[in-house]
């Protein structure tokens, strides 16, 4: 199914009652011209994103010409490409240009095993996009920062804790019985190095790409020994990217205090744990949607790291 960005109407200085001209791109590689999957498409002053599927295809309806805001097209192992959104009405599709991963070291001779941010899932009780005041999903990804033994470690094994639950749907028939679903999800996992400017995550240091499936699992213990991910520096991320989609979109209520009244909060599956664990030093960062990575200070003080532990060997 074709992605359609159909908040963005709401926003526009737009005639009412005029009948809309639907805009249709086509997501390229730069050099092969084969549709990219799974490509971030974030307009930053509106705050809207959205993943795109198989076919690299998207959809904006609206007088292009007339938009102010600017788009992002962001995908793994490609520069991501920054436009106004008025450029888009003279094209068709857009290319996007390959970025490679850091390089890997040497093949190296590994006697230890390490495990790194370790914590009880029995007590993670806080969820990100569920506890928080603002519960908005306001960001891309969220990473984890690591502290490896040394340079030039083999990441293994990534463990993270999530919300997963029941969900009863009842039938407006009393004599049907209820029905059970598990809440799925489906997200990106990503390995970055440090970037020396910002202490913030940087370049990819996988060259494949992660996606990990679940159903009902709380605690998803994901195996990386295929990817051979070699952290060339001692401070590395683990970071999760959401698939915007309706797959994975869900909702919350909050009680506001200050109108006494629930809201109900859009948010993103899955909902990653806060560990239990304070470190001194804030370990969460998160990427915005003008694709800048920042502290993500929402559950500071005593929220300093996510709920994702790693096995390292050096």
């Amino acid at each position: 199914m074709k992605k359609l960005l159909i908040a963005i109407t709401c926003l526009l200085s737009l005639s009412a009652g005029a009948q809309q001209k639907m805009n249709t791109f086509y997501l390229v590689d730069d050099s092969t011209k084969s549709a990219i999957p799974a490509v971030s498409v974030s307009i930053v002053r509106a705050k809207l994103s959205i993943t795109t599927e198989k076919d690299g295809i998207f959809k904006i309806p609206g007088d292009l010409s007339k938009m102010r805001d600017t788009i992002i097209f962001f995908a793994q192992h490609y520069i991501p490409l920054r436009l106004r959104l008025r450029d888009l009405s003279t094209m068709s599709s857009v290319g996007l240009k390959r970025d490679l991963p850091a390089a890997k070291m040497a093949n190296i001779k590994l006697k230890k095993d390490t495990l790194l941010n370790d914590f009880s899932r029995l007590d993670v009780s806080y969820y990100v996009g569920l506890h928080a005041d603002d519960p908005s999903y306001d960001f891309l990804q969220l990473a984890q920062k690591f502290e490896a033994p040394k340079a030039g470690c083999l990441l293994t094994r990534v463990n993270m804790h999530r919300l997963a639950f029941f969900i009863n749907y009842y039938s407006s028939d009393p004599d049907r019985m209820a029905r059970i679903e598990l809440e799925h999800t489906k997200f990106r996992l990503r390995i970055y190095d440090i970037d020396a400017t910002t202490g913030g995550p940087g370049k990819d240091l996988c060259d494949q790409i992660i996606e990990v499936s679940s159903s009902d699992q709380k605690e998803l213990d994901i195996s990386l020994n295929k990817y051979n991910i070699i952290i060339p520096n001692k401070t590395f991320f683990v970071a999760v990217e959401w698939l915007r989609d309706y797959y994975n979109g869900g909702s919350v209520s909050i009680y506001d205090f200050k109108t006494h009244r629930y809201k109900e909060h859009g948010f993103y599956k899955p909902s990653i744990g806060i560990s239990p664990n304070t470190d001194k030093m804030l370990n969460i960062w998160a990427l915005d949607f003008a694709h800048r990575w920042k502290p993500y200070t929402e559950f500071s003080p005593f929220g300093t790291d996510l709920a994702i532990k790693v096995n390292v060997e050096y």
